[in-house]
């Protein structure tokens, strides 16, 4: 089966995807990274995967929106995700950065989450 995401804010907006993993040695390698929104926007991101994080970005074009999506339109996306399990609680960073039509890239969006500890 294909490792797939499902990634929910809130219940206000929600992203769908699938990530393919080419590895080049036992710890690390490429990553793709496809992503589909409801607003209709689609990448398709390449990047690299150690064993704690990745970082994909939009590249050749990797966007496509429906005709009727409104302005500004993104230009660029990229994600990064770094788990750190020597913190205590073990811990993970996620990050977006865009770039649209009238803004350089940016942080768009940064979560953390932390490994709640066994009572």
């Amino acid at each position: 089966p294909t490792p797939h995401v499902l990634w929910y804010q809130r219940r206000v907006h929600g992203e769908w995807g699938y990530l393919r993993f080419q590895p080049t040695a036992i710890d690390h390698g490429r990553l793709e990274l496809t992503c589909c929104a409801p607003n209709g926007l689609c990448e398709v991101n390449e990047g690299t995967y150690t064993e704690d994080s990745f970082d994909v970005w939009t590249r050749y074009g990797g966007l496509t929106r429906p005709a009727g999506a409104r302005r500004p339109y993104v230009t660029e996306l990229r994600r990064w995700c770094e788990v750190r399990p020597q913190n205590a609680p073990v811990s993970m960073e996620y990050r977006v950065e865009m770039a649209t039509e009238r803004t350089p890239m940016q942080v768009h969006l940064i979560s953390w989450l932390k490994k709640e500890e066994e009572a």
